[in-house]
């Protein structure tokens, strides 16, 4: 029987019960704030980082894992017989695969690190299904790599920005410069595509944001296997888009998350997103 170990980071935003059922490790991203850096697995949740962000003038800083962690968990894994698939998300969005990439060159053993080309719960279908593979002992690193590769290209990420302030303070906007968030009652929706946001259109009512996000799921041709939100008290949208695409869809459950830290940080506030895969 194979021993392979899934190793991913907190964007991906699995639950403690996911990680502990697929024996998921999990590195996570910090926050700071005026100068004090959280952990959001010990030291603030979803909820009181955005209390937070919304009391303070400046925008939180997000930091990936020290190259150290990567190590000391590559290290741990390979000394007990296991070989190890360590997916992160978009390096267009962060520098945590770069230091996984050099942690593992560090490492002696069998050591596969992948730049999943999204984050949130994108990247999480990709994590989830690796770890059902790999608990089963029945695949290989190579085979496991390829079904999350198709997953991958076969999921979308749409995320909805009801203000732009973050997204541009962070220089997160990717090709979206041109946009002009300085119009009132301007909701961007954005498309992750290549690991990078992009614009997809502008409105400027939650009507039809809630209505354009509602004929994407519509219009999709292929039949959708897997449907997330995440929200960043942006819980009204969301309940609303969750509601209508159950019927939409056919999908009995469309489970919804709070956002992580880190997204919250650079969506802000009153966002939301969501993302599937087809088959």
């Amino acid at each position: 029987m194979r021993k392979i170990k899934i190793i991913t980071d907190s964007t991906a935003g699995l639950t403690l019960e996911e990680a502990a059922k697929w024996n998921i490790d999990v590195l996570y991203l910090t926050v700071e704030i005026d100068g004090k850096i959280y952990n959001p697995k010990t030291d603030i949740t979803p909820e009181e980082f955005m209390v937070r962000m919304a009391e303070t003038k400046e925008l939180p800083k997000s930091s990936q894992p020290a190259i150290g962690s990567f190590v000391e968990a590559y290290e741990k894994y390979t000394a007990e017989g296991y070989e190890i698939l360590s997916i992160h998300l978009t390096e267009k969005l962060s520098g945590t695969v770069n230091a996984a990439r050099q942690a593992a060159d560090m490492v002696e053993g069998n050591i596969t690190v992948v730049d999943c080309d999204y984050t949130a719960r994108g990247q999480a279908f990709q994590v989830l299904k690796a770890a059902e593979m790999a608990q089963s002992g029945d695949y290989s690193v190579e085979e496991i790599h390829a079904k999350i590769n198709d997953i991958r290209d076969k999921t979308k990420l749409y995320i909805v920005v009801v203000t732009l302030d973050n997204l541009i303070k962070g220089g997160r906007v990717g090709r979206m410069q041109g946009f002009l968030g300085s119009l009132l009652n301007i909701k961007l929706i954005a498309k992750l595509t290549d690991g990078q946001l992009e614009e997809e259109t502008k409105v400027r009512s939650n009507k039809k944001v809630l209505q354009y996000c509602l004929n994407l799921i519509k219009d999709e041709p292929k039949k959708i296997q897997q449907l997330d939100v995440v929200h960043a008290n942006g819980l009204n949208l969301a309940d609303d888009f969750i509601a209508e695409s159950k019927e939409i869809t056919g999908l009995t459950e469309i489970p919804l998350f709070f956002a992580d830290p880190v997204i919250s940080t650079h969506a802000g506030t009153g966002a939301f997103a969501f993302m599937y895969y087809t088959d």
